[in-house]
């Protein structure tokens, strides 16, 4: 008897194991896991703030849109190639609230937290970019 409760113990704890590498391994990958990815970026202690710079994205390159809390507005996210101060790319989802990104505008400064931008603007340069990374560069 004491066989069977272990062997049960031991199938139940190999399948949680199972689904939480296979949870795992979506959220790693896919580009749809942006909100867990953002929830996990706030509260992980070891994803410390970074400035990043990009030029902005054209307003219908989002990849997902939702309505906002009240249902008076969308929510549009965008995935963005950035750049920190050192030229490091990486790539972030930016979430513009209540409208698109305004094309008008040449580039965005953010600060992220892992993949997750935290606040962002509309600048007016990228000085801190390698010139080949800048709008019109080589």
């Amino acid at each position: 008897m004491i066989r069977g409760k272990t062997a049960a113990a031991i199938a139940v704890a190999a399948a949680i194991v199972a689904v939480c590498v296979a949870g795992s391994a979506w959220i790693v990958q896919s580009r749809d896991a942006w909100l867990v990815k953002s929830v996990v970026d706030r509260i992980a202690p070891w994803s410390a703030p970074a400035v990043l710079y990009a030029e902005t994205p054209d307003a219908q390159s989002y990849f997902q849109v939702y309505d906002d809390a009240t249902g008076a507005y969308e929510n549009y996210v965008y995935e963005v190639q950035a750049h920190d101060a050192e030229g490091n790319e990486r790539r972030v989802v930016l979430v513009s609230f209540g409208t698109m990104l305004d094309e008008t505008e040449p580039f965005l400064a953010m600060v992220a937290k892992g993949s997750s931008i935290q606040t962002w603007e509309y600048a007016e340069s990228l000085e801190c970019l390698p010139v080949s990374d800048s709008a019109g560069g080589a």
